[in-house]
């Protein structure tokens, strides 16, 4: 099974792909991992390329891209993908869809999480992340160490308001045809959220909800 996670950063595809990919077990890619990775080794070859991130900047759809694609050979994805934070422009969208068509393969669905900014200030300006296990919390939970790894919870470096600012408006205009594009060519479910409190269960729920009305709808079409 080969899914989709759409959302602007902090809309919470990070878990929901946690959940998704032990449910359906298959792999679970975040770009944003891989690229973070990168971030920290100065000698990796693309890292004067991918370095813009911090500067709140996308990277070029053929550099990402490539990432995905070399990371594809990881045998973890070899029974399914959920790609978390990829494509991000139609462009990249139309290259996924040649890799995989490339595998005798395709996309199962699409999952939009439609995330409004006032929610993601709330959510990214307090969120905090393990540095081994990349396990993700909140201010508000009052933790300030991991409970499984035992290190210090850090704020990313781009958990800055002027940086999501600039995230969202980017991503809100370069995503405008990718979901277009999407709309038109695969099964596709948007969430709306505009809650600051709504748990990641009850998107899970919602979620849920959304797929068995596409089956039916499957079924009965």
């Amino acid at each position: 099974m080969y899914i989709v996670l759409l959302g602007p950063p902090g809309s919470g595809k990070g878990t929901q792909a946690g959940l998704l990919s032990k449910e359906f077990k298959i792999g679970h890619m975040s770009t944003g991992d891989i690229l973070r990775d990168i971030l920290k080794d100065k000698t990796h070859p693309l890292y004067e390329d991918v370095k813009v991130i911090n500067q709140g900047m996308l990277i070029s759809d053929e550099l990402v891209t490539k990432v995905v694609r070399d990371s594809l050979s990881n045998p973890k994805f070899k029974q399914g993908v959920i790609f978390d934070g990829y494509p991000r422009t139609s462009a990249q969208a139309k290259a996924l869809d040649k890799i995989l068509s490339e595998e005798g393969k395709k996309l199962d669905f699409v999952l939009d999480l439609n995330v409004t900014e006032e929610v993601l200030l709330y959510r990214l300006l307090g969120r905090r992340v393990c540095p081994s296990c990349k396990k993700v919390f909140h201010v508000r939970q009052g933790i300030t160490t991991c409970p499984d790894c035992g290190l210090e919870l850090v704020q990313r470096a781009d958990d800055n308001k002027e940086t999501i600012n600039k995230r969202f408006t980017e991503y809100k205009n370069k995503s405008l045809s990718l979901k277009e594009y999407y709309k038109n060519t695969t099964p596709y479910i948007e969430l709306k959220i505009d809650q600051k409190d709504i748990s990641a269960e009850e998107v899970e729920r919602l979620i849920h909800i959304r797929l068995g009305e596409m089956q039916k709808d499957k079924a009965e079409g």
